[in-house]
């Protein structure tokens, strides 16, 4: 009797055990989901804007980022998020004008003015952004959305 119910309890400890072990483990891959959602969407978000006024809010820019459909389509970023992005974009875009100054008599006439894509392509590539999109992540409340 005594060994049965020993079993028993082992038993019922081992499935406890099983079953904490598989929730907990799904509620780290959500979570790691929802900040690669989160810091992609960040990104994203800069991209559209730093190629909006990159190209002076150009209508085919425009259409062209309307026409598109990437990133998510439920609210993921904080207004304080935008705010951010836009004050970097507003920064980056000085940074465009004033190179493109700098270059003027400096480079082969055809290389003169702004160099869009370059420029955003090394925001891109650094990873300031990435750091950035992170510790914005750690803050915002997307992090703290209810794991199913």
């Amino acid at each position: 009797m005594l060994k049965s119910t020993a079993t028993y309890f082992i038993t019922l400890l081992l499935l406890l055990l099983t079953f904490t072990q598989c929730t907990t483990s799904r509620q780290r891959m959500l979570k790691q989901q929802y900040k690669e959602i989160y810091v992609h969407q960040f990104k994203l978000t800069y991209l559209k804007k730093l190629l909006q006024a990159g190209f002076n809010n150009s209508e085919e820019v425009n259409s062209l980022i309307a026409f598109d459909n990437s990133g998510f389509t439920e609210p993921v970023l904080t207004m304080d998020d935008y705010r951010l992005i836009e004050h970097l974009v507003q920064a980056d875009q000085q940074q465009m004008r004033a190179d493109s100054v700098a270059t003027i008599g400096r480079v082969a006439e055809g290389a003169e003015g702004k160099h869009v894509f370059s420029h955003i392509l090394r925001k891109l590539e650094g990873k300031w952004l990435d750091s950035l999109a992170i510790e914005r992540y750690k803050l915002s409340d997307f992090r703290h959305t209810p794991l199913n």
